[in-house]
């Protein structure tokens, strides 16, 4: 079809010129449907036609039938009454019926005959008399010649092949019997007549191809809608999910097998019942709410997570739905989807969980600490009422884990915490924090520090922590004697920020030290002269880098696949002349507190590359950043610099960041991120659960890696143990988010091949080396390459 005859909007696959004259269609299928919808239109048309027809060839036999024998017009009227009475038969005796049947090759082309045979009789009707009557009655004769094409033609518009039949014949038989000389005998009269044939069958034409197109976008909608319950069948089947509809009250109108099973009713039951009575109000707060406005004001909903109690057990679900609408376009409900999310929630409750409290001991972690530090502190400075802080250090942890092992060590904190929980509990002592701040480290918040609280606390705490400690089963494997350090402050009296408050416990706890431990000091002012010796190793250690006392260690890290190495982690150190080696733990908070972290990260940063240029491009260079060094706006373009100077890809670069990072939220932050991030470095989370890593911290930043924690690993002692199961955790959380995992501190095969069981896809600890001079780790590096 052109385009003048077949509009873009109407155009259908598979119908053209051939199929809508009837030629090119298949005997079965579609066609055949066609066929029948066409011969059904017709036979409604034939009724009103032939009564008109008939009472039009009456008036011309009275008025001009004397005009020629009638054996002459016999043949033509007998003609054309056995085709009436054949299609009035056909039409009376055909039943209403609500599928139109489809119909033949055969069948419709004999109707296309006799829709021709029928125009030939009143072509011969008005061949015999119009050359024997005046001018006048040839234009009566031509006129009601004219209104028969009209309503025939009509009758037969969905049927071209019959409509092109009829005028031709028609049309042809008026021009030709108009005799030579007569009035009529112009070439306009021909012209018109023609031009009315030509307009009837241009709308045969059109009438049956949108006839055509509109069966066809309706095959196919049909054939789209079995697709869509077929599949909807399955996903029902096999699927996790379910579907659910409600009406415009919100009560349940189709309620399928799967979620009468997960509801644990009766589809019976449920019908009819209101989605929201389904639900716990007391667990449902916002999202209930939420759910409960959308069904009210008619608004669509997604992924809604709601309780279900379902007896004893709490079940969550996450639903979502559609409104949906009558064929006026009048609301009727909703039309949706539900799943069961009850594990991923409890999943994501538990990682919550890690991330605020210590998986070890129970206690709060660093990142609550904080929290619960600045609202404490804010407190006390409006409300005038002391606080107190506390900072409790095991004196001899060390000596347990090197003694007993760090099972029998992860054994002891746990008591540690335990002891703390027990003293904390007495009276006055409501709200009170207990945080694991890492390693043996402890610190004790209480919101009411008055009287003599704080102090009568910390002297329990030392008292009670040298008490021995029972280690292994009912004490078999020993006991160990450990005591501990209590540092403590009141806000606002020594401190009236968090960072002051902090940082006179911290004072304290240290003068402890000094005085040999065992003990527990409140800060006073003399404590701050002892910080002097501290400001002297300062001093010694802005001058270290260029006394050339600073060198890096490098710890390879394998893949847990095939035990070969992917990279090092670059370890800072410092050998002071006088003072020897000096711990990371000591100078690496100094230099963060002096800013000279910022020129030695510098240098680190270059070193590390200077070496990594050395080994093979698939060995990656992972180096520690402080949240110092990522406030330095100018670090990417030194990290580019080295990259380009050292001729090393910044996709072997990774930049070890912690949580602590993200504390302050400072923008400079977030756009040095974004730059590092866009020259293509990779980013690792360090130390995950152990107080310094929340599980809103991976969506700040481009994270390729999660480091999982020593502590984890050495708990970690066989499949289905309780730190198993957290690392499995992290695995599959790094999984989901397409990170990957580094399992840190494995020092046995036992705990490797266990991590690697586990999903960690990489694997760093002393079972495959401790950190090494450069040299060494380079000729490891060569040594595994030849390999």
């Amino acid at each position: 079809m052109t385009v003048m005859a077949k509009p873009a909007a109407l155009i259908a696959r598979d119908v053209g010129w051939r199929q809508v004259l009837g030629l090119g269609q298949t005997e079965l299928g579609f066609w055949a449907d066609v066929r029948g919808v066409q011969l059904e239109q017709l036979k409604r048309h034939l009724p009103f036609n032939v009564t008109l027809l008939a009472v039009n060839l009456a008036m011309v036999l009275a008025n001009f039938g004397s005009a020629v024998p009638f054996s002459a017009l016999a043949p033509w009227l007998a003609g054309m009454a056995g085709m009436c009475v054949i299609w009035t038969v056909r039409s009376v005796g055909s039943r209403r019926i609500d599928k139109v049947p489809a119909a033949s090759r055969l069948r419709f082309w004999k109707v296309n005959a006799e829709i021709g045979a029928f125009a030939l009789f009143w072509g011969g009707l008005i061949s015999t008399l119009l050359p024997v009557l005046s001018g006048t009655e040839q234009a009566i004769l031509l006129m009601i010649s004219l209104l028969f094409l009209g309503a025939a033609g009509h009758a037969v518009m969905v049927m071209p092949a019959g409509a092109l039949l009829l005028c031709a014949i028609t049309a042809g038989a008026m021009v030709h019997a108009i005799p030579a000389g007569a009035p009529l005998d112009r070439p306009l009269v021909a012209l018109g007549l023609f031009s009315f044939a030509m307009i009837i069958m241009r709308s045969a034409l059109v009438t049956t191809f949108h006839t055509m197109a509109r069966l066809r976008s309706e095959a196919e909608l049909t054939d789209q809608g079995e697709v869509v319950r077929l599949l909807l069948n399955e996903y029902e089947a096999n699927g996790s999910d379910w579907l659910l509809e409600l009406d415009a009250a919100g009560q349940l109108t189709h309620v399928t097998t799967r979620f009468a099973d997960v509801a644990r009713r009766r589809r019976a039951d449920m019908l009819g019942q209101p989605l929201l009575a389904l639900l716990d109000p007391a667990q449902g707060g916002a999202t209930m709410a939420a759910l409960a406005h959308a069904i009210k004001t008619r608004q669509p909903f997604r992924d809604l997570v709601v309780p279900v109690p379902l007896g004893r057990d709490l079940r969550w679900w996450a639903l979502s739905g559609t409104p949906k609408q009558d064929a006026t376009g009048m609301f009727t409900g909703f039309r949706g989807v539900g799943r069961d999310v009850t594990e991923v929630r409890r999943s994501q409750e538990r990682i919550a969980q890690l991330a605020r409290f210590d998986p070890l001991t129970g206690l709060a972690n660093r990142s609550l600490f904080r929290e619960q530090l600045e609202v404490v502190a804010e407190r006390a400075e409006l409300s005038h009422k002391p606080a107190a802080l506390l900072f409790v250090d095991l004196d001899r942890f060390k000596a347990v884990n090197d003694g007993f092992g760090h099972a029998a060590g992860d054994l002891l904190l746990r008591q540690v915490a335990q002891r703390l929980q027990a003293l904390v509990k007495g009276p006055g002592q409501s709200g009170a924090t207990i945080a694991r701040l890492g390693g043996d480290e402890f610190a004790v918040l209480l919101p009411d520090g008055s009287g003599t609280s704080a102090e009568k606390l910390a002297v329990r705490i030392v008292k009670d922590m040298a008490r021995p400690f029972p280690l292994g089963e009912e004490g078999r494997a020993g006991a160990a004697i450990v005591g501990a350090s209590v540092g403590w402050a009141l806000a606002p009296a020594d401190g009236e920020t968090p960072e002051a408050l902090l940082k006179a416990a911290d004072l304290a706890l240290y003068r402890v030290k000094e005085q040999g431990r065992g003990s527990a000091l409140r800060f006073s002012a003399d404590m701050a002269e002892a910080a002097a010796e501290r400001r002297r190793l300062e001093g010694e250690l802005a001058l270290a880098l260029e006394r050339d006392q600073l060198s890096l260690a490098f710890q390879p890290v394998v893949d847990a696949a095939d035990e070969r190495i992917t990279g090092f982690e670059a370890l800072l150190r410092w050998n002071h002349p006088e003072l020897g080696q000096i711990s990371p733990l000591r100078f690496i908070p100094l230099a963060e507190d002096t800013g000279l972290i910022v020129p030695i990260g510098h240098w680190v940063i270059e070193q590390a590359l200077l070496w990594a240029a050395r080994w093979p491009d698939h060995i990656r260079i992972a180096v520690n950043l402080s949240a110092l060094q990522m406030e330095d706006d100018e670090l990417p373009g030194r990290i580019a610099r080295a990259l380009r100077r050292h001729g090393v890809p910044a996709q072997r670069l990774e930049l070890e960041i912690t949580e602590s990072l993200f504390l302050a939220e400072k923008p400079g932050v977030v756009d040095v991120l974004k730059q590092l991030t866009a020259l293509g470095i990779n980013f690792a989370l360090d130390d995950f659960g152990t107080g310094y890593s929340a599980l809103g911290t991976l969506q700040k930043a481009s994270f390729s890696r999660i480091k999982i924690d020593r502590s984890f690993v050495r708990r970690a002692t066989a499949m289905g143990d309780e730190a198993s199961a957290i690392i499995q955790a992290i695995v599959r959380m790094a999984a989901s988010l397409d990170m990957q995992t580094t399992a840190e501190g494995t020092e046995t095969r036992a705990a490797f091949e266990l991590c690697r069981d586990l999903g960690c896809t990489q694997i760093q600890g002393f079972l495959f080396g401790k950190p090494m001079p450069p040299e060494e780790a380079t000729a490891l590096v060569v040594q595994s390459v030849a390999a």
